[in-house]
């Protein structure tokens, strides 16, 4: 089978490998689609993030091609997502009270990301099918679509941490796909007036397509809070504030500009390098900064039953779907990636 292996930063080579065979607990997944995350992105840039050997994608929907002994509730040809580690094993205290998305052992156990490999790959072994997220994908549902739970659920799950509630005015920092994602989200969770914030012109018909009512150009805005404070009819900013886009800049427009006195900044982008707030600038307000990471089982099935319903559709994240032989030049490293939202890798493309 072909592979796509990091051996260092700028330096993925495509190998043949033999195709796994799972052992006991073990299960084999073929793939259908990979998502190209932004962690990969960085982590193929930079060194240091995921250790040389190890094979990318932690976004991934696909096929069950075999089963290892003690493998019980999955069939052979059963499409499934394949998500970060469930509950763990030593049943830890954040998993222990439902935490799973903190597990203490969580991180260093995803695959693409540390020990086990990830789905840049035609087939990917889950190691530990019993502290896996393996979760079931409806017949009739878009794979293509199902596999963008790992961009979708992260706003989700930021949401449902969040204190909003129906008919509050909200900010969302950040146009990529997980604040995209938020967007409409909170248009079909009932918010008030969703205002988002962009670095140029370009984005303003894609975020009001996602739920926008307001759309704010920071390359042309002077004064981020009069216009906040403009748009909503208020003497206050919003109630909750979204900042998706990871970058100290934005951190400092969601805590300093956007939110109102008392309210919420959801703390959902990340970022290798340090964000400092000034503490009297938020402390004086009691302005809460809450992070908000990844997500649960739970809310992976709650976004596979809304996309079986019909009640939402996420497909228009999908910009482009690229061959496993190609996932550097036309994924990672490619020129007008700033271009595109969510692009996959397709390994039956070659």
């Amino acid at each position: 089978m072909k592979v796509a292996v990091y051996y260092g930063p700028m330096d993925m080579r495509i190998e043949e490998r033999p195709v796994p065979v799972p052992g006991p607990g073990q299960m084999l997944v073929k793939i259908e689609y990979c998502g190209i995350c932004g962690t990969d992105v960085e982590s193929f840039r930079r060194a240091g993030m995921i250790p040389p050997g190890m094979v990318f994608g932690h976004e991934n929907v696909g096929t069950v091609a075999a089963l290892g002994e003690g493998v019980e509730g999955f069939t052979v040809g059963e499409r499934i997502l394949c998500g970060p580690p469930a509950h763990c094993a030593e049943d830890c205290t954040p998993c222990r009270h439902g935490q799973t998305n903190i597990c203490t052992h969580g991180f260093m156990r995803t695959a693409g990301i540390r020990t086990y490999d990830g789905g840049y790959a035609e087939y990917m072994l889950i190691h530990d099918a019993s502290h896996t997220m393996l979760i079931p994908v409806a017949e009739g549902t878009d794979p293509k679509e199902a596999v963008l739970f790992d961009v979708v659920c992260v706003a989700f799950h930021a949401i449902r941490r969040s204190r909003f509630r129906l008919g509050d005015d909200v900010v969302v920092s950040g146009a990529g796909p997980i604040g995209l994602s938020a967007m409409r989200l909170l248009r079909a969770a009932g918010a008030g007036r969703i205002i988002a914030l962009v670095t140029g012109p370009a984005k303003a018909e894609l975020v009001r397509s996602f739920g926008a009512d307001e759309v704010i150009d920071l390359s042309a805005t002077e004064d981020l809070k009069s216009r906040v404070l403009e748009i909503l009819g208020r003497d206050v900013g919003a109630d909750v504030v979204f900042e998706c886009a990871g970058s100290p800049a934005s951190l400092e427009n969601c805590a300093y500009y956007c939110v109102k006195p008392g309210g919420q900044v959801m703390l959902v982008g990340t970022n290798g390098q340090p964000m400092g707030i000034a503490p009297n600038r938020i402390i004086p307000r009691e302005i809460d900064l809450t992070p908000s990471f990844v997500y649960t089982a739970e809310e992976v099935e709650a976004y596979l039953r809304m996309l079986a319903s019909g009640k939402l559709r996420f497909r228009d994240l999908v910009t482009d779907t690229v061959p496993l032989s190609r996932c550097v030049e036309l994924g990672l490293d490619r020129p007008d990636r700033r271009n595109h939202l969510k692009i996959l890798i397709d390994p039956s493309l070659g």
